[in-house]
């Protein structure tokens, strides 16, 4: 396992794993987005394989939930993972299920997407590299 650092927050990597930044809306590279996509070898990858993205939102950021984008929404319970506790949902984006997960703390959120299931690949959220995933997110240094 190694810890992947955005310059915003840290997360622990799984080996076997791929931790990377993301874009902004810009399509400018932004340490506030971190896919982090199971037995990819480099960025292009994703399209193919199953994966987490984690967004990062500070007191300076405008939140808006993406709920309303998907399809077949159902609710989760809260569910404590690591130092958070996380309000969730699963539902389907282009046909792909998701579990969608977001938590709130001192003025920051961190929103979590876990993209299930592609192709013959498939992640769970009771998977351990997940959990462990989820649970080591914490703000950079």
């Amino acid at each position: 396992m190694r810890i992947f650092d955005s310059g915003r927050f840290c997360v622990t990597v799984p080996e076997g794993w791929l931790a990377f930044c993301g874009t902004d809306s810009g399509g400018k590279i932004t340490p506030k987005k971190v896919h982090i996509y199971k037995g990819i070898s480099s960025p292009t990858d994703m399209f193919t394989h199953v994966g987490i993205t984690v967004c990062f939102f500070g007191r300076e950021d405008y939140y808006l939930s993406p709920r309303h984008f998907y399809e077949n929404i159902v609710d989760m319970e809260p569910l404590p993972i690591g130092p958070y506790t996380w309000n969730g949902y699963t539902c389907t984006s282009l046909g792909y299920p998701y579990t969608m997960l977001d938590t709130e703390k001192d003025g920051y959120i961190f929103q979590v997407m876990i993209l299930m299931k592609n192709g013959e690949h498939g992640i769970s959220l009771d998977d351990t590299d997940v959990r462990h995933i989820i649970g080591s997110l914490a703000l950079a240094e």
